[in-house]
């Protein structure tokens, strides 16, 4: 028998499919990355059109700054699925749920949530 019968595990996910969204409070801008953290799909409201070109770059920036590092919390949850150790983990600087929940909070403030 295979080694490869991890790869089968119901509970894991498709890890290469996933995709991370992120939507700014009144849901009129979104950002989606990939596993890798590369930007994948953008949602735009006409609201947000009409916010203006400034306003508009700003938070796609800003949204995409959050995709990226919840891509980043994505692959910690791939790595301790995987029976990774906790110190090689923390070794790439991934975020935790807690810390990408604060950087989300700073963002967003009460608004976010």
């Amino acid at each position: 028998m295979s080694d490869d019968h991890d790869d089968l595990d119901p509970a894991a996910p498709d890890w290469r499919a996933l995709s991370y969204e992120v939507f700014n409070p009144d849901h009129t801008v979104g950002v989606a990355c990939n596993r890798d953290g590369e930007i994948i799909g953008l949602h735009l409201t006409d609201d947000a059109r009409d916010n203006g070109e400034t306003w508009l770059a700003a938070e796609l920036v800003r949204l995409a700054r959050l995709a990226h590092q919840k891509s980043r919390l994505g692959l910690r949850t791939e790595m301790e699925h995987n029976g990774t150790r906790g110190h090689t983990i923390d070794s790439f600087d991934l975020p935790t749920e807690a810390s990408y929940r604060a950087m989300e909070a700073a963002e967003f403030g009460a608004q976010g949530q």
